[in-house]
């Protein structure tokens, strides 16, 4: 179970790696130019559109990939037909939504973030988003439904990620304007999505057929199940950007755009778990359908313990280089060091935990799941409004890690109670306990690197871990070969 799980993982993780790789240094280009206070107002505007299109999906994606799998298999016309309407939904509501913000974009700007300069204009190209992001959305769940993965990475990943680099990097030798930014995503996103478009209804079916929306209105199984996604992401996606949101009208335009890059960075140790779980969430699924909970509690383990052996040392390398991985962006994010190291710490105590969530949601622990989420989306916004006026960023960090650990500490408790199994093994703790000594060593340490220091202490971090920890790697690398 273990090799196929990291098998089918293969083409998210190379995606996910390459994405974030290139996107990383894309990033440290167009801030060096626009500033921080540019890229605060970028992030700013990204969340509000980010809200809008969760509440206008109204989980179309969660219904595409649950119902159109079983059509294409039993009634592939009806397939082309549901695909089509939820296509023209996304286009007309999409359209409509950008109309209205459009006039009301300095309303927006006026009462919800007390009129910040250039603010109403960024909000609506920002928009031109929101009808392309939602047909995305459609599209990619389509191509998840008939199980074309590699073409998601290849065209919504790898094209993606490579035109808008290099688009960024033409343009931005003429301008300093962040709106240009804004258009060229626009632009990248209309190229891909054609090309996606064309080539599912050549090679899979038609999606540009004649439809009726009372076909899909109908269907009471649809709507049902839509309606219940729809609350769940809702909840969810507050749960989770309720803080985003709150510091985009909280905070000044420049901790907006500090605190998206610690993000960021604390981020880069996640990407595997997030990969990681969309290949073992059908693996629980169908372990914990069998009632085999004994393989289930033997692969919780050792795919935390291999998870957190790859990224924990990813996390001391980020902090023994913090100084001259913020400084490349810009002079400003120094001051933000400590707040890296909080956020690094809160992350690395969150990879213990391992799929907590992925095994709440797939085995039988969805309603759990989701009042934990909702218990934290109303305590976040309760005590974030409370504290940011009065601490600023320092309370951002802190709520951020406080309310990671209690989501993870909490599904703990609900696996163990009505699963009987656990992410801990001895050689997680061994792992943690050596990371205790190093981590301390990262964030103390004043020296003063060389270049060559860049390719010489990785590989040294790596190498510790992996020899101290060599024998049960060995017998994980045995299983999975």
């Amino acid at each position: 179970m273990l090799k196929l799980i990291l098998r089918q993982a293969n083409w998210g993780i190379l995606g996910a790696i390459f994405g974030f790789s290139i996107g990383f240094f894309v990033k440290i280009y167009l801030i060096d130019i626009v500033g921080l206070t540019a890229w605060g107002k970028y992030v700013t505007v990204q969340t509000f559109i980010s809200i809008s299109e969760t509440f206008l999906s109204i989980g179309i994606p969660y219904v595409i990939i649950k119902f159109i799998p079983s059509f294409v298999e039993n009634n592939k016309d009806k397939a082309s037909r549901v695909a089509n309407v939820f296509l023209k939904y996304a286009v007309v509501i999409g359209v409509g939504y950008l109309v209205l913000v459009y006039f009301l974009s300095s309303h927006i700007n006026h009462f919800v973030y007390s009129d910040i300069d250039d603010l109403s204009w960024l909000l609506f190209i920002m928009c031109i988003h929101v009808p392309i992001s939602m047909l995305f959305g459609v599209v990619i769940s389509l191509y998840r439904s008939v199980l074309k993965i590699k073409e998601i990475v290849l065209y919504g990943t790898v094209v993606t990620v490579t035109v808008r680099a290099i688009l960024t990097f033409i343009i931005f030798q003429f301008t300093d304007d962040i709106g240009h930014f804004i258009l060229l995503e626009v632009f990248t996103q209309i190229l891909v999505l054609s090309i996606l478009l064309f080539l599912f209804n050549k090679n899979e079916f038609s999606i540009f057929v004649k439809s009726d929306a009372k076909e899909v209105i109908r269907d009471a199984k649809m709507v049902d199940y839509g309606k219940k996604m729809f609350y769940n992401s809702v909840v969810a996606f507050i749960s989770a950007q309720a803080l985003s949101f709150i510091i985009s009208i909280k905070l000044p335009s420049a901790d907006v755009g500090a605190y998206n890059i610690l993000l960021t960075l604390a981020g880069l140790t996640t990407f595997l778990l997030i990969n990681l779980n969309k290949v073992f969430a059908p693996a629980i699924s169908k372990l914990h359908h069998e009632k085999n909970f004994i393989e289930l509690n033997d692969l919780y383990k050792k795919t935390t313990f291999l998870l957190n052996l790859f990224a924990i040392p990813l996390a001391v390398i980020i902090a023994i280089f913090s100084d001259e991985i913020l400084g490349l962006y810009t002079a400003e994010m120094l001051m933000y060091k400590k707040y890296l190291f909080y956020m690094l710490v809160g992350g690395m105590l969150s990879l213990a935990a391992g799929s907590s969530g992925t095994f709440m949601v797939m085995a039988g622990l969805e309603k759990q799941n989701l009042k934990l989420q909702l218990i934290r989306a109303i305590l976040l916004i309760f005590l974030s409004l409370w504290f940011i006026p009065i601490i600023g960023l320092l309370s951002v960090v802190g709520l951020y890690v406080v309310f990671m650990l209690f989501i993870n500490g909490a599904q703990l408790i609900y696996i163990g109670k009505y699963l009987q199994i656990s992410p801990f093994s001895k050689e997680l703790f061994l792992l943690f306990g050596l990371t205790v000594i190093v981590m301390y060593f990262a964030i103390n340490q004043e020296f003063v690197f060389q270049i060559y220091h860049f390719i010489v202490v990785p590989i040294f971090v790596y190498v510790c871990y992996f020899g101290l920890l060599f024998q049960p790697f060995k017998r994980l690398v045995k299983e999975i070969l």
